[in-house]
C-alpha cells in the first residue's frame, strides 16, 4: 500500500511539474515593444542607406500583432522620426506605461558604431553628426532600469558591433532580467542582409525550422541557438545571445508548426539557375526538398530535386595560418587565431588585440 501511495505521490508531483512548465509561456498581451528602424539616414554620404523596398522590420512588427500584442502597446519609429532626441524622449516615456510584471521588447534595425576615441557603441539615429553620435548602447538597459517597472527585457538589435550590448547589460547589477538577442559580436560588423531579422520573425511566427527538439513549442533558447547558426551559415557572422537574471531561455514563445519532414530546417546549398546558393529546408515530399534562399524573399523559394541539393562545405584557412584580410579596401597581413564554420578570428600581424576581430571568408586569402 505503501508503494502504491509513493507512486501516486510521485505521479501527482510530475503532473504538476508538466502543468507548470506548460505555463512558462511568453505573453503578448503583457509585453510592450518599441522599435526604431532605419534603411535612411540625413548624412547618407556617412551612413549608406538600405533599400526601403522588403523591409522586414515591419513584417516583424506586424508578427507580433498577430501573435497577440496589442497595437497600443507598440511605438515603431522609422527612418527620418528616429532622430536621437526623439528616440531618447519616447523611449523615456514608453517606460513608463508597462505594468509590474509586464515585459518589454526594445529593437533596432540600421547602422551601429564605435567613439574612435574611447570604442563607446551607438546605435546610428536618422540625424548623427560630429555631435551627435546617437543612441547610445548603454543608455538603453540604464534607462530600463530607471522607468521600467515590468520584470523582462528582451533587447534584439541587428547591426554593427550589436553583440556590444550584452557587455552594456552585464556591466552593472540589474534587478530587470534581459534577454539579448544581437546579430554581431562587440567587435564585429554586420551583414545588410535581413537574415538576422528574419531568423526573430521565424521564432515568433512559429516556423517548424525554430522548434529544434521537434516538441511542437518554440522557447527564447531556441531562438537564440537558430540565429546563431543562420547568422553562421547564411552571413558567416558570429551572433551574440545572452540571458540574465530570472530570464529562463526556456520559455516558450508559443506553438510551433508541424514539421513536414526530417529535413525541414536542415541548412544546405541548392543549385538554381546554374549556380549554387546558400538556403535552408522549408518544405519536404520525396525526391525534392522546398527551399528558402538567405538573402532572398519567399516569393523565390522553390522546389528543388534532391540531386540539385548538397551539404555546404565553408571555406576554411586552418588556425595557425598566415594569411590576408581585406580591411577598408587593403589587405593586411593576420593570423588565424579560431575558425567556426566559414568566420575566422584573426590577429593583425603587429596589431596590439583591440583590433583583432571575426572576418568571412571573403575577406580573407593566403599570404
Amino acid at each position: 500500500m505503501k508503494n502504491k501511495l509513493a507512486i501516486f505521490a510521485f505521479a501527482a508531483v510530475a503532473l504538476a511539474q508538466t502543468a507548470t512548465a506548460q505555463t512558462k509561456q511568453w505573453e503578448p498581451k503583457r509585453t510592450w515593444v518599441f522599435m526604431v528602424c532605419l534603411v535612411e539616414w540625413k548624412d547618407s554620404a556617412t551612413w549608406a542607406p538600405f533599400p526601403q523596398e522588403n523591409r522586414k522590420d515591419i513584417v516583424l512588427r506586424d508578427t507580433l500583432k498577430k501573435r497577440g500584442v496589442p497595437s497600443s502597446q507598440i511605438v515603431y519609429l522609422q527612418d527620418e522620426v528616429a532622430t536621437t532626441a526623439s528616440v531618447e524622449r519616447q523611449f523615456a516615456e514608453f517606460l513608463k506605461k508597462p505594468a509590474p510584471g509586464d515585459w518589454i521588447f526594445v529593437y533596432f534595425e540600421g547602422h551601429g558604431d564605435r567613439d574612435d576615441a574611447d570604442g563607446t557603441p551607438y546605435l546610428i539615429t536618422y540625424d548623427v553628426n560630429s555631435r551627435n553620435k546617437g543612441w547610445k548602447f548603454a543608455a538603453i538597459p540604464d534607462a530600463i532600469e530607471a522607468n521600467f517597472r515590468g520584470s523582462h527585457a528582451i533587447i534584439a538589435l541587428d547591426n554593427c558591433y550589436s553583440g556590444a550590448m550584452a557587455a552594456a547589460v552585464k556591466s552593472k547589477t540589474r534587478k530587470i532580467s534581459y534577454g539579448v538577442l544581437t546579430s554581431s559580436l562587440a567587435n564585429e560588423i554586420s551583414t545588410g542582409n535581413w537574415t538576422f531579422t528574419e531568423s526573430l520573425i521565424s521564432a515568433f511566427n512559429g516556423d517548424a525550422r525554430v522548434d529544434l527538439d521537434r516538441n511542437g513549442n518554440v522557447t527564447f533558447a531556441e531562438l537564440g541557438k537558430n540565429s546563431e547558426q543562420d547568422m553562421l551559415f547564411g552571413e558567416e557572422q558570429m551572433a551574440t545571445i545572452a540571458f540574465t537574471g530570472k530570464f529562463d531561455p526556456n520559455i516558450g514563445i508559443g506553438p510551433a508548426a508541424k514539421s513536414a519532414g526530417t529535413r525541414v530546417g536542415e541548412r544546405v546549398e541548392a543549385k538554381s539557375m546554374q549556380s549554387w546558393y546558400k538556403a535552408y529546408i522549408v518544405d519536404s515530399r520525396p525526391g525534392e526538398q522546398k527551399v528558402h534562399y538567405y538573402g532572398y524573399e519567399s516569393s523565390d523559394d522553390e522546389w528543388i530535386p534532391d540531386n540539385r541539393i548538397r551539404t555546404s562545405k565553408p571555406t576554411q584557412f586552418a588556425k595557425g595560418s598566415k594569411v590576408e584580410v581585406e580591411w577598408q579596401g587593403k589587405w593586411w597581413a593576420a593570423t588565424v587565431v579560431d575558425v567556426r564554420g566559414g568566420s575566422h578570428f584573426i590577429t593583425y600581424d603587429g596589431y596590439g588585440k583591440e583590433w583583432d576581430e571575426w572576418v568571412t571568408s571573403k575577406r580573407i586569402r593566403k599570404q
